[in-house]
């Protein structure tokens, strides 16, 4: 009989920024290492400074066709005895497949992109399709996208949900402590968003939300995490200003404690106008928080409406109220779908189930 053959992969990135790629992308690795699997991680420009992989290599992709990657990708391979790659995004899948197929090793291709425009058929889309062996979606709703719009094949296609460390339920205690830690008051409605401040993330929507009930809900507050570009942060700033609910908004920046705010949080609010999975509803589902978000890509398979949050249409103030009226005014009902959110997280998004999942994908490519 012959023996499996032991797994030695190479991950590839185009870059390592905000964004639920750079967690997937951190997580996997993490994971692979941790179930022993030979990994090395490689990124074509410097990480954030906050990115932290162990040994991480890094090639610099200048603008346009970049051909020297496939040479540096070889070299890479030979050098570790490379015997699968798994690539993420378009241009990283592009270089690492080409440098694969050479190399008589196979490349596992995953598609991240909340951008509807990366699904349609392009140059760079048919290399990936001819020179990758298997095709990983992030959602249902992506792998639909991958069969019909690049006419990927099938039996190659896969869906990998993204995953969320699973710890304790919080308790009133640990996050009385938490809020304390990050000085929010404790008798404070506090609402959270966690996303960049362009406008797919839907945060306008919120805002216009927000101020129906301020005057008579003063206790209300909405923290937003993320960052952008100037422009962006001033569009959000100064319809604050119009709407008159400076003090009831807090912009935090880009942070790197997550999990606290979340943690922190009674409501997990953020209607995306689209989404390719949506983590960070895993994650706020890990913290047993309702959510209110938008029956959009991927979360609508996170997201069971009235059970473990509610599901409002994009671009939507009017919804998005309505659903804010509803868990603003009923504790109970908060609770009961931040249990069921718990629960439902706790079985289905694990990163073990995620890292699990493209085990058996890497191991079906090689064996």
């Amino acid at each position: 009989m012959t023996l499996p053959i032991q797994l030695r992969v190479l991950e590839i990135v185009q870059s390592l920024e905000k964004g639920g790629r750079t967690t997937r992308f951190t997580d996997t690795v993490a994971g692979l290492r941790a179930q022993k699997v030979f990994t090395v991680p490689l990124c074509f420009s410097e990480p954030e400074p906050w990115v932290n992989i162990p040994e991480l290599e890094v090639l610099h992709k200048t603008p346009g066709i970049n051909w020297k990657l496939v040479f540096q990708i070889r070299k890479t391979i030979k050098n570790h005895n490379i015997n699968l790659i798994h690539a993420h995004c378009e241009f990283s899948q592009l270089y690492a497949s080409i440098a694969g197929v050479t190399c008589g090793i196979k490349t596992v291709a995953t598609f991240h992109r909340s951008d509807l425009s990366k699904y349609q058929p392009n140059m760079v889309n048919t290399l990936i399709k001819l020179f990758a062996s298997h095709f990983v979606a992030v959602s249902h709703d992506r792998l639909s996208l991958l069969t019909k719009n690049l006419k990927l094949p099938l039996n190659k296609c896969h869906v990998v949900h993204g995953g969320s460390v699973i710890e304790k339920k919080p308790t009133v205690v640990t996050i009385n402590k938490t809020r304390t830690d990050l000085g929010i008051p404790l008798d404070q409605l506090m609402l959270l968003s966690i996303g960049h401040l362009g406008e797919i993330k839907g945060h306008q929507d919120t805002l216009i939300a927000l101020s129906k009930f301020t005057q008579t809900m003063p206790e209300l507050h909405l923290y937003i995490a993320g960052d952008g570009s100037a422009q962006e942060k001033q569009k959000l700033t100064e319809l604050v200003n119009k709407l008159k609910i400076n003090e009831y908004v807090t912009f935090l920046g880009q942070i790197n404690n997550a999990f606290s705010w979340l943690e922190a949080c009674d409501i997990f609010i953020q209607p995306s106008v689209e989404e390719a999975f949506g983590l960070v509803f895993v994650e706020a589902g890990a913290k047993a928080k309702p959510v209110i978000a938008t029956a959009v890509g991927g979360i609508k398979e996170i997201i069971v409406s009235k059970e473990t949050g509610l599901l409002v249409p994009p671009s939507s103030p009017k919804a998005v109220e309505n659903a804010l009226a509803i868990l603003i005014n009923s504790a109970p009902l908060r609770k009961q779908y931040g249990e069921n959110g718990y629960k439902r997280i706790s079985e289905y998004f694990s990163l073990t189930n995620m890292v699990n999942k493209y085990t058996d994908i890497f191991n079906q490519a090689v064996n």
